[in-house]
């Protein structure tokens, strides 16, 4: 990371003496969250719980860190997770605790590609999870016809081997080859927003590209792109606008589209902002918020991805804004109602369909698995579904 650059981007309207008093936070600031992540023999940890710092020991490098810490929040630079206001007098300080963004230690720190004795060597020290398949025996038609799929799906060991993958994801990918080699695929619903769970799902994507049906044929993947914005149609109140958003969820770039295709925003920071402008916190009352919580709150409208969708859908995007959302880990009950019509169309009528034609089908959320050859008859069927559903129709992209 360019400091020196992040400083220009943040703090266009500060003087020089601000920016590098920033330089010097961020890089005090940053070392002992890098540092917290890597073990004594320069592995990187593979559960990660965040590093405590004490804000008195930052201010003297800087004493505008309060100001400086709203900035790197706001932009999903730190993840404030806790905040102490113990009693100085008696010897405590106030501090807070942070996390790592991933990308970070990823870019700054972590070995991105192994040798294969390391690959070796870090083998030895991952432990598979050997408890029992938490497949639901009481699972519905379409999630024991998903399993049935599965038992057919072999892993190609020859890939797995020559991939390339940063250590964290090698990790997980590695725990999920090995409880799906011993036919643990933990197929289950969930209680609250009724999607489908299953080892394919949560494991590293490079996962799936490993599955080969009968042991020799790869399977290709397709996405509905803005998934979500279908469902939220209905709470649109202006026809002219509910139209606008049916012809962007249909172009080229739907995120882009529907935010007026902005100059210098790139379509990567629309589409992860977006899930704060659907389940971000909106309540500005802080009574019992932590921290976090209360940074996205009271920055509810300024988020990159408001203040763009806004420009061409004020009316959605202010009744957006007044939408009662308070929980953590985007699964508030508005977000459950979301996702479980976004599940009785891909996994319940979808996979019904696909299943009554014994198609081959793994529902990944808001996307699909299948064979080649079939891929574009599913692609029919979830088009179909979506209309029937929204009355709209859905891009689905090849991946």
């Amino acid at each position: 990371m360019d400091y020196t650059d992040l400083a220009e981007r943040l703090f266009k309207d500060r003087n020089k003496t601000f920016k590098k008093n920033f330089i010097r936070y961020l890089s005090s600031l940053y070392s002992p969250l890098i540092d917290g992540y890597i073990l004594p023999d320069d592995t990187v940890r593979t559960t990660c719980t965040g590093v405590e710092l004490y804000s008195i020991d930052l201010k003297k490098i800087s004493r505008n860190y309060s100001e400086v810490n709203d900035v790197l929040i706001l932009h999903c630079l730190l993840d404030v997770t806790e905040l102490h206001n113990n009693d100085p007098k008696k010897g405590k300080v106030r501090c807070r605790s942070y996390n790592i963004p991933s990308e970070i230690v990823q870019k700054g720190t972590e070995r991105v590609f192994l040798s294969q004795k390391e690959k070796t060597n870090l083998i030895k020290t991952i432990k598979i999870d050997t408890g029992p398949d938490k497949t639901n025996p009481k699972n519905d038609p379409v999630p024991r016809y998903v399993e049935k799929i599965l038992q057919r799906m072999k892993v190609d060991d020859q890939g797995f081997g020559e991939i390339e993958i940063e250590v964290n994801r090698f990790c997980q990918m590695y725990r999920a080859v090995g409880r799906f080699k011993q036919e643990k695929f933990d197929v289950v619903r969930g209680s609250k927003d009724h999607r489908l769970y299953s080892g394919y799902v949560y494991a590293p994507k490079e996962f799936r590209q490993l599955l080969r049906l009968d042991g020799q044929t790869p399977l290709v993947e397709g996405d509905v792109s803005c998934c979500h914005f279908h469902f939220l149609l209905k709470m649109m109140t202006d026809d002219n606008e509910r139209k606008m958003m049916k012809k962007d969820l249909l172009s080229a770039d739907p995120y882009m589209a529907m935010c007026s295709n902005p100059i210098g925003v790139s379509r990567d920071e629309l589409k992860d902002n977006s899930h704060i402008f659907k389940y971000g916190n909106r309540i500005v009352n802080g009574y019992g918020m932590t921290d976090w919580e209360w940074s996205h709150a009271i920055e509810f409208k300024d988020q990159l991805f408001y203040r763009h969708i806004s420009k061409r859908y004020p009316i959605f995007s202010e009744s957006m804004s007044k939408e009662y959302i308070r929980c953590k880990a985007h699964r508030s009950k508005f977000a459950c109602e979301v996702m479980k019509t976004e599940a009785k169309i891909m996994v319940d009528e979808v996979g019904q369909r696909c299943m009554a034609e014994e198609l081959i089908y793994l529902p990944v959320h808001d996307g699909f698995m299948t064979i080649p050859s079939q891929y574009d008859r599913v692609c029919q069927i979830v088009t179909e579904c979506f209309q029937h559903e929204t009355g709209s129709v859905p891009l689905i992209r090849r991946k």
